[in-house]
């Protein structure tokens, strides 16, 4: 084709799409690249969590390990936006839900025993962008001119054009030390970013760029946090994982924060203006030899139409004590808020292992996000553990806490499992379930984690039941953990069962884990005054007590006290 020809073409393709309104409303991130390559001497920290702990696999990622969802754009075409509901996002650790123990059931409360959910509810699909092959043009005047509103960043400028094309992502064998992705057009994906720097962000249609690795060091370096998605449409980019600490005693680097979709201030808050688009995912946290490793990015926020980012898993660290200091994982980090309208709350991260020798203590699961309109909650992050590999003390990681349930339709999150621990060091306790909020149940506790050494060690206790919603049922309290002691150690305690708030069924207390010590098993919820039945007490271990059963409403029955009888608790919902 001539170049008078093409550019008769691009000429009225500016016009149909108003290059002129373009150039003038257009914020910063669709603007054409003139200058040279965007480096930085540090990578972006990730964002402190929000949440105390959570986990998006049960197994840990490197920091040279590639981030999960976000893919590298191809430099001749403008990539499809994935749906909203089928992005690789990783799925938070689940807190195991507990079977209810059986309670008498009222005629009239047995219609608030099931409730609505949301949580399998499908999303609309968002469209696709239709793939651009941009031409490839021969240095000129009429060339740049062209290239200020249709190219993909290069290496040397790496923002795209004006209204098409994708950013420019970087590698080691473009980028020296540290590098942000190049932003995209108007429409067009962000490029990566490397070596700790953020990625680019998208313009009104698109996929923001994945957050580049920190890098490894004496202390490593934060991961960079993802490009921001599309101002309409589009998923924030992926986090990038924490440098690995080089050096004993060293920190290992904090994973980044995942991108969230495009955001407008309105009095004086961000609020999403993508309708539809997923929050990124958070970055792993970096590994430490003895000292303290990375805790997991945050999960970014979704658009109206969306699902919040999974946190990032805490890093590991290699075990051992030095000067006083004891080596200590990662924490997970949180996950992040659904879409307003419907999408699931982003799960917890896990928290980091121990491994190797010499001991130490595992990080806690990251908190599961709250859903919105309609959607499940985020699942709290199981806690860490120690690795095959490992010898001496570890105390396990708590669970992280469930996120609430959705404001109309959607169950709350379950908690976090506690992690085992090893040695003398004691099993971590479980997450408390989220709460119910609309018509949606609460959340079930987290087991408590087992104590495997055989000196006199304790089990954790299980996590407590989430409160119903308006209508809906409330939580079971998690099982508490088994100890292996031969000595003096004890099953942690059975968490409490959630109470019922309109209509439905109170939770079921958890039962104690089995040791040589007395235990005890968790009360029964309390109903409400109108419908329901109460919640049965988890049952005790030889010498300890079983929980008492919870108060029934009047349309309903008092929940059953656990074994072994405890006296205090009358004949059940007193």
């Amino acid at each position: 084709m001539s170049n008078g020809a093409f550019v008769g073409r691009v000429g009225a393709l500016a016009v149909a799409l108003g290059v002129g309104v373009a150039m003038g409303t257009t914020p910063p991130m669709a603007s054409a690249d003139t200058g040279g390559a965007h480096s930085s001497g540090t990578g972006s920290s990730g964002r402190a969590d929000r949440h105390d702990s959570g986990s998006s696999s049960n197994t840990h990622r490197g920091a040279t390990q590639p981030v999960k969802r976000a893919s590298t754009p191809s430099a001749a075409a403008v990539a499809a936006v994935p749906a909203p509901g089928s992005g690789t996002s990783g799925s938070g650790d689940t807190g195991s839900a507990r079977a209810k123990a059986s309670s008498p059931t009222a005629a009239a409360a047995a219609a608030a025993a099931t409730i609505p959910s949301a949580a399998n509810a499908s999303l609309p699909t968002a469209a696709a962008i239709p793939t651009l092959s941009l031409p490839s043009l021969q240095a000129g005047p009429v060339e740049s001119f062209i290239a200020v509103f249709i190219s993909n960043g290069t290496a040397a400028h790496p923002n795209a054009g004006i209204l098409f094309g994708n950013g420019f992502s970087y590698d080691a064998s473009t980028c020296a030390t540290s590098c942000i992705g190049g932003k995209a057009g108007l429409i067009g994906n962000g490029g990566n970013g490397y070596g700790g720097a953020s990625g680019g962000d998208a313009g009104w249609i698109g996929n923001g760029g994945a957050g580049g690795a920190g890098l490894n060091g004496a202390s490593g370096g934060a991961g960079g946090n993802g490009g921001a998605g599309g101002l309409f449409w589009g998923n924030g980019g992926d986090g990038g994982n924490g440098g690995a600490a080089t050096s004993m005693m060293g920190a290992g680097g904090a994973g980044g924060s995942g991108g969230s979709v495009g955001m407008v201030m309105l009095m004086g808050f961000p609020w999403p203006s993508a309708l539809y688009g997923n929050g990124g995912n958070g970055g792993s946290g970096g590994n430490a030899d003895m000292g303290m490793a990375g805790k997991g990015g945050h999960g970014g926020m979704a658009g109206w139409i969306g699902d919040g980012g999974v946190g990032g898993t805490g890093g590991d660290v290699n075990g051992g004590t030095m000067m006083a200091m004891t080596a200590t994982a990662g924490n997970g980090g949180g996950g992040s808020m659904a879409g307003y309208l419907f999408g699931k709350g982003g799960n917890g991260g896990r928290g980091g292992n121990v491994v190797g020798s010499g001991g130490g203590i595992a990080g806690n699961g990251g908190s599961g996000a709250m859903a919105m309109g309609f959607g499940p909650g985020g699942n709290g992050g199981n806690g860490g553990t120690f690795g095959a590999s490992a010898a001496g003390d570890v105390s396990g990681g708590n669970g992280g806490a469930g996120g609430p349930g959705g404001w109309v339709v959607g169950p709350a999150g379950n908690g976090g499992n506690g992690g085992n621990g090893l040695g003398a060091g004691a099993g971590g306790r479980g997450g408390t379930g989220g709460n119910g909020v609309g018509f949606s149940d609460g959340g079930n506790g987290g087991t408590g984690g087992d104590a495997t050494g055989t000196g006199a060690v304790n089990g954790g206790n299980g996590g407590n039941g989430g409160n119903a919603g308006v209508f809906g049922n409330a939580g079971a309290g998690g099982n508490g953990g088994n100890t292996a002691s031969t000595t003096t150690g004890a099953g942690g305690n059975g968490g409490t069962g959630g109470d019922s708030v309109y209509l439905g069924n109170a939770g079921n207390g958890g039962n104690a884990g089995a040791g040589k010590a007395p235990a005890s098993g968790g009360d029964g919820g309390t109903s409400n005054p109108i419908m329901g039945n109460g919640g049965n007490g988890g049952n005790g271990t030889a010498g300890g007590s079983g929980g008492c059963g919870g108060m029934g409403a009047m349309m309903g029955q008092s929940g059953m006290n656990g074994t072994p009888t405890n006296m205090s608790c009358g004949m059940g919902g007193m």
